[in-house]
């Protein structure tokens, strides 16, 4: 029901090849795979995410909600671009941005100091007065998305999302069909047309009476930048699968804070593990990784690297685990089950 972009994996800075926080989430319904009438939402938009995106399938036309975790700058650097090539690509639909207020002050400024004309209406939307409540996205008549808002732990305000999708699917209750007698040329009709009434040569059909309606539903939860992942106890009951920061190693971690200048209050790989293991998360990614641990992976080698990262949390979780890179695609279907597809075809950078 779900399928992930990765556009920026690193923490603070780019790497040649890690671009900063961006995550693109196509909401499937049914659908196997997105494609060009997918909708899609991003989580994040550090500066070079538009220059990602160019790498995906992913229409700008199709995008319906931009959410913003926190203010720093690796996290809401690229919006203003953004927001221009939108309209440059003529979007006449409005859009929503849900970020912090000092994110959307930026915004503003943005477009005061750069004269930014928008061809489209775009709906600001401050996280301080809609955190009790979230945010519900209409995706069509048939299914949504229910945007629930939690505090992190960081230096500045930010913030997590759990997002619920609701799939309302109507299903044909043939039983009733065949005891009713109704030939089995008219069955797709009743499931598809939509109409209140289907007049035969010998009876009135009223579809509403041979419909059963039910509702799936699946939910994933991705984490701003947070040093306490027990702050997400809560929204991830029932999740299929948290995203969340591993930006150190336990050791690397130990090591800054014993130096006793700062604090950067991000996670290591070992507490997010230990919490996903004790929640019973099934699937875990781990993403916002620190520029010091490089793209291989070897545990036992000297320089840090992926190797670390991976062997630390499967010392403590016993669940699905990748660890994301840019371009990385991942697909979870309604049953759970989570697969890596990579980068598209043809768009290896």
């Amino acid at each position: 029901m779900f399928e992930l972009t990765f556009l920026g994996t690193s923490s603070g800075v780019p790497t040649k090849s890690r671009n900063v926080s961006g995550l693109a989430i196509s909401l499937l319904g049914e659908q196997p795979k997105a494609g060009k009438s997918t909708p899609w939402i991003l989580i994040d938009c550090g500066e070079g995410t538009q220059h990602r995106l160019l790498y995906t399938h992913h229409k700008p036309s199709m995008l319906r909600a931009i959410f913003i975790t926190h203010a720093h700058g690796d996290h809401c650097y690229g919006l203003l671009g953004l927001l221009s090539s939108l309209a440059m690509h003529g979007r006449k639909e409005s859009l929503k941005l849900i970020a912090p207020a000092s994110v959307l002050a930026f915004v503003r400024a943005g477009q005061a100091l750069t004269q930014m004309n928008l061809s489209y209406a775009l709906e600001m939307i401050e996280i301080e007065a809609v955190l009790s409540q979230g945010v519900r996205l209409e995706m069509g008549e048939q299914w949504r998305a229910d945007v629930a808002i939690y505090p992190m732990s960081h230096r500045i305000e930010c913030y997590g999302f759990a997002i619920t999708q609701q799939l309302d699917k109507l299903q044909l209750n043939t039983e009733r069909l065949t005891q009713d007698g109704i030939d089995h040329s008219y069955w797709r009709r009743i499931l598809k047309s939509g109409e209140p009434k289907i007049c035969t040569q010998n009876q009135i059909i009223y579809p509403s009476d041979y419909l059963n309606r039910s509702i799936i539903t699946q939910k994933i939860v991705i984490a701003g930048d947070n040093d306490a992942p027990k702050c997400l106890t809560d929204a991830v009951k029932d999740a299929s699968l948290l995203i969340h920061e591993a930006t150190y190693t336990q050791a690397v971690m130990d090591k800054i804070l014993a130096k006793g200048i700062f604090d950067p209050q991000h996670s290591s790989a070992h507490a997010v593990g230990s919490f996903a293991d004790e929640m019973q998360v099934p699937n875990l990614i781990l993403t916002h990784f620190s520029a010091r641990f490089l793209n291989f992976d070897d545990p036992d080698s000297s320089r840090p690297n992926m190797g670390h990262i991976r062997a630390e949390t499967e010392s403590v979780y016993g669940g699905r685990l990748i660890l994301a890179e840019d371009l990385m695609t991942v697909s979870i279907t309604k049953e759970g089950i989570m697969s890596v597809h990579g980068a598209p075809d043809g768009l290896e950078i």
